[in-house]
């Protein structure tokens, strides 16, 4: 298996998806003072590299009424 490496950015990127997994890449591109495509770049690594594995969607049923 190989190993992937995270640097310092890759690390913050993370912990702003895993805060909120629809942070537009704009926001967290500010954020770290990048380009929205170096963030966009950067998740689809993690993703084909399967670090990142999908986001989850967490509905409040009681508030729908189910």
């Amino acid at each position: 298996m190989k190993k992937f490496n995270l640097d310092q950015t890759d690390h913050q990127i993370l912990n702003m998806l895993v805060e909120n997994a629809r942070t537009p890449f704009t926001d967290i591109a500010k954020k770290l003072q990048v380009s929205a495509g170096t963030i966009h770049v950067r998740v689809k690594k993690m993703e084909d590299e399967g670090l990142i594995k999908g986001s989850t969607l967490i509905l409040d049923y009681e508030k729908m009424n189910f």
